[in-house]
């Protein structure tokens, strides 16, 4: 039997998983590092630590499942997005890697975005935005002249863990895409917005799909990691498609609710539509012929971790306060809560925005406190799904991800407000096993992505459907919501 591994490098640790041909979860390790933040506004992180922590969580997840490293198969990756890894001619890192928080290319944003004029449009279909590719390139090409001219090539995090692994170097779709630097309208470079900028198209790598094989293991990375010769390293994917490709988020019309720290709505289209008005981000499929469109929201679990921790200083687990917000009834009796304790950028673009509970009563109790927080969350998704729905995006199926993807409220909640049937996929590690559906794919164990899904995949048998008397009341505290925003928002810099 054959044994495939999914390497996700995200941006705190590197988790792997290994499984079998039937899609069987052997093994997890898992390895962290530090983001270091040398003055504000900047995020780095050192290439030598992923790596570390690579074949530390790789060596952790064969001893789980009982295996040598040298039996794997093939392995593939999920990894965090935006980011830059700048090598010289011998292909060694100029600087640290300049990861997707880094903001120091923001005061450049407005000037970039001029320069690339009609392409956002017509190629791009998303606009530059801090701490993506294009956007720090264009910084170090400004403002660090010296180290620019030692850049011979550019790759993603995960991208280059895979080189470290081959010595070969490429991309695919998902991250070239996630670059801003990407037609991801042609699936392409996009060399005219390259040119515009005075950036080498040159430093650009091959871009290829995410299921293709990339090479195999070079006899120095068979020697740190235990990997065989013979093991395919496949492209893989940026860990939110890896992330739909391991939940069965694959196909037009199927969407997913995904709450995590952050949260965020994808749908995947079988053509490139976008929002003409850049609210929402559109990015190239792990599936050839399929794009997935995002709105990604900055507050998530996030808002419920603080107030667990922050203000209620509660020691509970989350389940006991999903249980608790469940014995409230929807609406929270009238409390309601605007999620920003981190800005926002999608729907509002607005990095100013703040948290406010409105509302409050003599009557409402913790419990209130804890749904009305819940809410919020849904509340500013709803305002995202409106987005969807004025570029006319087919949904039809959804699926709930992420931590709240096990809280029975979250989920009653998701139903209710977004108005669909939800239902989860019975996974733990969602991107590392769409890393591992890539490596399986990619090593011919399945023809194609939907092939392996099929098979692998294993959706809960609940079904959460929506409760109408909960839909009313929610579209018509959509209405409030939606006012409140518009309403405090010019306070929110005072």
């Amino acid at each position: 039997m054959g044994f495939y591994a999914g390497i996700d490098l995200g941006t705190s640790s590197t988790k792997v998983l290994i499984m079998d041909r039937v899609g069987n979860a052997l093994g997890v390790g898992n390895a962290s590092y530090e983001v270091r933040i040398p003055m504000i506004s900047r995020a780095e992180q050192d290439p030598e630590e992923w790596w570390t922590a690579v074949k530390t969580a790789l060596a952790g997840a064969a001893a789980a499942a009982g295996i040598p490293a040298s039996g794997i198969d093939a392995v593939s990756f999920s990894g965090q997005m935006h980011g830059v890894v700048a090598l010289d001619r011998d292909k060694q890192p100029v600087c640290p890697a300049i990861i997707h928080l880094d903001q120091r290319s923001g005061p450049l944003l407005k000037e970039m975005r001029e320069i690339a004029g009609s392409l956002m449009k017509e190629e791009l279909l998303n606009q530059p935005g801090a701490g993506m590719m294009i956007s720090t390139l264009y910084w170090m090409k400004k403002e660090s002249p010296v180290l620019f001219d030692k850049v011979r090539f550019v790759l993603s995090p995960k991208d280059y863990i895979r080189f470290r692994l081959t010595g070969e170097i490429g991309t695919e779709v998902t991250d070239a895409a996630a670059s801003l630097g990407f037609s991801v309208k042609n699936r392409s470079w996009c060399k005219e917005l390259f040119h515009r900028l005075g950036i080498p198209e040159e430093i650009f790598p091959p871009v290829h799909e995410s299921c293709e094989v990339a090479g195999t293991v070079t006899s120095k990375a068979c020697e740190e990691t235990g990997l065989a010769p013979e093991a395919k390293v496949v492209f893989g994917a940026g860990d939110s498609l890896a992330a739909m490709t391991g939940i069965g988020v694959i196909g037009p019309g199927t969407m997913a609710c995904n709450i995590g720290t952050a949260s965020q709505l994808v749908v995947v289209a079988d053509h490139p539509v976008f929002d003409p008005q850049f609210r929402v981000q559109t990015w190239c499929h792990t599936r050839p012929g399929c794009w997935a469109i995002q709105s990604g929201a900055l507050n998530g679990g996030s808002t419920l971790s603080w107030l667990k921790k922050r203000i209620l200083k509660s020691t509970a687990p989350f389940s006991v306060l999903d249980q608790e917000a469940g014995e409230v009834p929807a609406g929270s009796e009238g409390l309601i809560f605007l999620p920003y304790l981190s800005g926002e950028r999608t729907p509002w673009n607005n990095p100013s925005a703040k948290g406010v509970y409105f509302g409050l009563g003599m009557n409402h109790t913790q419990a209130h406190l804890i749904r009305a927080t819940m809410e919020g969350v849904i509340f500013n998704l709803r305002e995202c799904l409106g987005i969807f729905d004025g570029i006319h995006l087919e949904r039809n199926s959804l699926l709930a991800s992420g931590g709240a993807a096990r809280g029975k409220t979250w989920k009653q909640i998701q139903a209710d407000m977004l108005d669909m049937p939800v239902r989860t996929a019975k996974v733990e590690e969602e991107a590392c096993q769409g890393a591992a559906i890539l490596a399986m794919v990619g090593a011919g164990v399945f023809p194609d992505i939907p092939a392996a899904c099929s098979q692998i995949i294993r959706l809960s048998e609940e079904v959460v459907e929506p409760i109408p008397e909960n839909v009313r009341r929610y579209r018509e505290r959509q209405a409030l919501f939606h006012s409140l925003y518009g309403q405090v928002e010019g306070l929110f810099k005072l």
